[in-house]
């Protein structure tokens, strides 16, 4: 319990404690350069979410020439339950984008403190943590309204839907990826994928293998092609929480980081899905950092504007 205190009272970024990737490494294989490239796109969608992206033209952040041609379709911003996002399209990627914001506001942290966990509806043979449903729950009806628009226009057919967010955000795109394709005709010729960055733990084992599922369901060809991809930034001490005596267990497969932007990025796409021995869950408590929490690919965060 002292780690996830930590976690909601944390403001300074904290030290880098790079972590030692060994050279021959047996549950993980390095990515290609193509998945880095990715990878910053995608953070930098994740990382608008922290700006005031309702105003697309006039947020920095949004005017990467990577995702400045981003068309957004919905926004949200959520009280008390927070949570905050958009939904958008991008045609020159062919993809729609569906963006929720992390954990920075005190809000947001009331969310994280709700350490109980209560049944996933779609399946309530899983569980999940109570504060993240809350949460995806506010946001709920504006992303099912987007996406049901976007699924009925014929001119966007073939158009891949990607779920995306860092931190609290991560845990609640991860809610709304089950919570769609679930319940969703995916017969059509769509793909549809999660991609985490610093997610915390968000249900137990039954919702874990719905998203090992899912992922399989949804998985194309290559690296970049497996349904749920989670992004862990070497000793990021999020993605190690919450820790209720295995109650919580991550789902989907790992792509294990060390570096930055400036310097470049090594990445290892772990074997086994959900929590390879072999990548971040190797690394113990004394070496987890808030740092590295703070930066991914595509994404640098310090204390956001707003």
């Amino acid at each position: 319990m002292q780690c996830e205190l930590a976690v909601l009272v944390a403001i300074i970024a904290g030290s880098y404690a790079g972590v030692v990737f060994p050279s021959t490494h047996d549950g993980a294989t390095l990515a290609p350069s193509v998945l880095v490239d990715s990878l910053q796109h995608w953070g930098r969608q994740a990382a608008s979410t922290y700006e005031r992206f309702e105003d697309w033209d006039a947020c920095a952040a949004c005017q990467h020439p990577d995702i400045a041609d981003t068309q957004v379709n919905a926004t949200w911003t959520m009280v008390p339950a927070f949570s905050r996002g958009y939904v958008g399209i991008q045609h020159a990627r062919r993809e729609v984008v569906v963006a929720v914001r992390g954990t920075t506001h005190v809000m947001d942290a009331l969310a994280d403190a709700q350490l109980v966990q209560v049944p996933w509806p779609a399946d309530t043979r899983a569980h999940v943590h109570a504060g993240f449903l809350l949460a995806y729950r506010a946001a709920r009806p504006h992303i099912l309204s987007a996406l049901r628009q976007i699924e009925d226009d014929p001119e966007l057919a073939g158009y891949s839907v990607r779920f995306l967010g860092h931190s609290l955000g991560a845990a609640q795109a991860s809610l709304a990826f089950a919570d769609y394709v679930q319940r969703t005709n995916t017969t059509e010729r769509r793909r549809y994928q999660l991609v985490t960055m610093g997610a915390p733990r968000v249900g137990d084992s039954g919702f874990a293998a719905i998203l090992d599922a899912l992922a399989t369901e949804h998985a194309a060809g290559g690296v970049q092609g497996f349904g749920v991809l989670r992004v862990v930034h070497a000793n990021d001490i999020v993605v190690h929480l919450p820790r209720m005596l295995g109650r919580y267990v991550h789902g989907g497969r790992e792509v294990w980081a060390r570096g930055s932007d400036a310097a470049g990025w090594e990445l290892r796409v772990c074997r086994r899905a959900g929590e390879d021995p072999g990548c971040s869950a190797s690394v113990g408590p004394l070496r987890w950092s808030m740092g590295d929490h703070l930066e991914y690919p595509g994404m640098r965060l310090g204390i956001p504007r707003y």
